[in-house]
């Protein structure tokens, strides 16, 4: 990739080729009489090596997985520019046609746009006429048949967004804020990148890599939590006494749920500010040496960005909140905290010590950020709330154990990677099916931030129904049991972190036997293969572990849907069903009622194999071939597993359950290593 100039216009060539053309970049601002001006680029453009700049504008270009990473610097030859609105960095016109891409919905709040949790996440089809903007980032095929990512690379001072357009002009741009721009002064962009990629599931996955290793973070191998969370069943009327109801039912399933962390949400502290226990809790430290002596991992919520200006704090401290530009604070859930002054460093580092080392928390959910936060006057005047945002979490890290994982909910993404070590990527679950279409949609499509960023959290999982409900419940559940069976299906293809937040006591037996299918608690997001066929993805692809290949397909609409996925020669084996059947190779398609999934082993054909298991959503059971012997090893006590077999098998141990085709299907229940012939 290189700069050119052709016919007077700055170009970006491929060997020759151009790839994209009339490339420019301006700021835009308010002018009187709510005009919005616009400072082009100006000048002619001169090229020197990875660098081409006109009179005002600067841009720099380094080259990086198959494309290249592009900023700018822009300086105001003009009179002060009092309050900047838009920096766009980069615009020009690619040379291809984009046709279908994923479009990010900026959250607007407090003078900021950002992408985080409750940002819809659509799949769009372009149309002539329409721009589109995403938050963050986006990934596009073309009518010329070939893919790009393009988006924010680093997040170090502006949220940044993209936008594009069926006649292939694309910008990236970044929010300026309220800094005033002086005669003189320059302002230098985010690095963005804009990559070709094979295809678009696999480019957003080169792409999260790349983000990954600007931002110095490596792949997280850390396992993902498995939890219990107080807050879908009991809101802030949580107390201790019925979070040791739940932990007592956990304690004696402990061999069904190995649940490691019990995490206390809203409705343990006094107020947003001074994050000190109400008389429904008391003594923190005790009681979370009480969590640790029942077994698990201490965890707690708060909202380290929020102050209630009701509270003492506020008006004791003023100079500790973002500003407005009229000198008033930010008064969204609650006043913005300004991390940019030492004292609220001082403060807020305090409270953080406190949870971890004092008290003894090691899980600590970071919530309402994005209400809280501001773009505005800081105490460091050059600040931005997105450096406000990323001192905050680097203060946090620096004050807790270092085994504490911290969790970001309703916070910005970008800002946070590589300070935090989870992150909830979708909006809130409730308690209808409708939500489980938007959670979903949102989580499964950014599969790619696993593990590259952080670990991802699906929100909780609740398989609650009417009968497991009481008084004490603030959300009454309606989703059916086809319903509950996709949401675990869902969860498992989540790959993230596994909150229950049920009331325990009140679940059924078969009811924790279906949560235990979760467990061993998968480690990868599944593959949406057909990202951008369909507005939620409904083929997920849990690769391959041995011989079986586990897929998911998932009908997210209201009537029945045939549904595809192409494979090999196989055995097929249907979890929930026990459904076995032969696949001569090719596309494998059958008919999912609404609302419902279909959870397929995909096994390499043998004469002798495993093909089915009952202990998790994802085929897990780990056997081998010796010869004209089957050897296998369960993951779970009592698990049973289902085997095919050409010919009788002579173990007495294995029951004849099904002959299909030329196979017969035993059914082998253990308890230690097995071997069949």
């Amino acid at each position: 990739m290189s700069f050119e100039i052709r016919n007077g216009s700055l170009c970006i060539a491929d060997k020759g080729e151009v790839l994209v053309s009339d490339i420019t970049g301006y700021l835009k601002h308010p002018g009187k009489n709510y005009n919005v001006l616009t400072v082009y680029a100006t000048g002619e453009w001169t090229v020197e090596g990875n660098r081409a700049f006109c009179d005002n504008l600067t841009l720099e270009m380094a080259p990086c997985a198959d494309g290249f990473l592009i900023r700018s610097t822009f300086r105001n030859l003009g009179q002060d520019i009092t309050v900047p609105c838009d920096f766009t960095a980069f615009a020009g016109t690619l040379c291809r046609t984009p046709d279908r891409m994923i479009v990010n919905r900026p959250i607007n709040r407090n003078g900021m746009s950002v992408c985080e949790m409750q940002s819809m996440i659509d799949t769009v089809r372009t149309v002539y006429g329409a721009v589109y903007t995403s938050a963050e980032n986006t990934v596009f095929d073309t009518v010329e048949g070939d893919a790009f990512v393009f988006g924010a690379a680093t997040y170090n001072k502006y949220f940044s967004s993209v936008t594009v357009s069926r006649d292939g002009f694309i910008t990236a741009f970044g929010n300026t804020e309220l800094h005033t721009l002086g005669s003189g002064d320059s302002v230098t962009s985010e690095w963005f990148l804009l990559a070709p990629c094979e295809d678009c599931v696999s480019g957003l996955d080169k792409f999260a890599r790349e983000v990954a290793r600007l931002a110095g973070v490596t792949r997280s191998e850390r396992e993902n939590p498995f939890g219990y969370c107080s807050w879908y069943y009991y809101g802030a009327g949580i107390s201790a006494e019925r979070m040791r109801q739940n932990m007592q039912v956990l304690t004696d399933h402990k061999e069904l749920l190995p649940v490691k962390y019990i995490q206390i949400d809203e409705g343990w502290n006094d107020g947003w500010g001074t994050w000190e226990a109400n008389d429904k809790f008391g003594d923190m430290k005790a009681f979370a040496d009480e969590i640790k002596a029942s077994g698990y991992i201490p965890g707690i919520w708060i909202a380290p960005f929020g102050c209630k200006p009701d509270i003492p704090l506020a008006g004791e401290h003023p100079d500790w909140f973002v500003k407005k530009a009229d000198g008033e604070p930010w008064k969204g859930n609650a006043l913005c905290l300004d991390y940019t002054h030492p004292k609220v460093r001082e403060y807020m580092g305090g409270i953080f010590r406190r949870l971890s080392y004092d008290w003894g928390f090691r899980y600590i959910k970071m919530d309402i950020i994005t209400p809280t936060l501001a773009a505005g006057r800081h105490y460091d005047p050059d600040a931005t709330a997105l450096e406000n945002y990323r001192l905050g979490l680097k203060l946090f890290r620096e004050n807790v154990t270092k085994d504490t994982f911290l969790l970001g909910c309703t916070t910005p993404f970008g800002g946070a990677i590589g300070l935090v070590d989870g992150m909830r990527v979708s909006g809130d679950v409730f308690e209808r099916w409708e939500s489980l279409r938007t959670v979903f949609n949102a989580v499964l499509k950014r599969y790619y931030y696993h593990r590259n960023y952080y670990l991802i959290d699906a929100d909780c999982l609740i398989i609650r129904k009417k009968e497991n409900e009481d008084g004490e419940c603030f959300r009454l559940c309606t989703r059916t049991d086809d319903e509950i069976r996709t949401y675990v299906t869902a969860m498992a293809a989540s790959g993230g972190i596994l909150m229950l937040s049920d009331k325990l006591p009140l679940l059924s037996e078969q009811q924790l036997m279906l949560i235990s299918k979760l467990y061993p608690v998968t480690q990868e997001c599944a593959r949406p293969l057909d990202l951008m066929d369909s507005f939620i993805p409904g083929v997920l692809d849990f690769g391959k572990k041995g011989a079986t290949r586990t897929v998911a397909l998932i009908n997210w609409g209201d009537a029945p849907r045939t549904m595809s996925v192409e494979n090999k020669e196989a055995l097929v084996w249907e979890f929930w069903s026990g459904e076995f059947g032969v696949h001569k190779g090719g596309m494998y398609s059958v008919t999912v009622p609404a609302r419902s999934s279909l959870v397929l082993y995909f096994t390499d054909r043998d004469d002798l194999a495993v093909v089915g298991s009952d202990a998790s959503v994802v085929m897990q059971t780990p056997w081998t071939k010796q010869g004209g012997r089957l050897v296998g090893t369960p993951i779970k006590s009592g698990e049973t597993v289902y085997v095919a077999a050409r010919t009788p098998l002579k173990a007495k141990a294995a029951s004849l359950v099904l002959e299909k085709n030329e196979y017969r299907i035993y059914k082998v229940i253990t308890d230690g290593e097995y071997t069949l012939e």
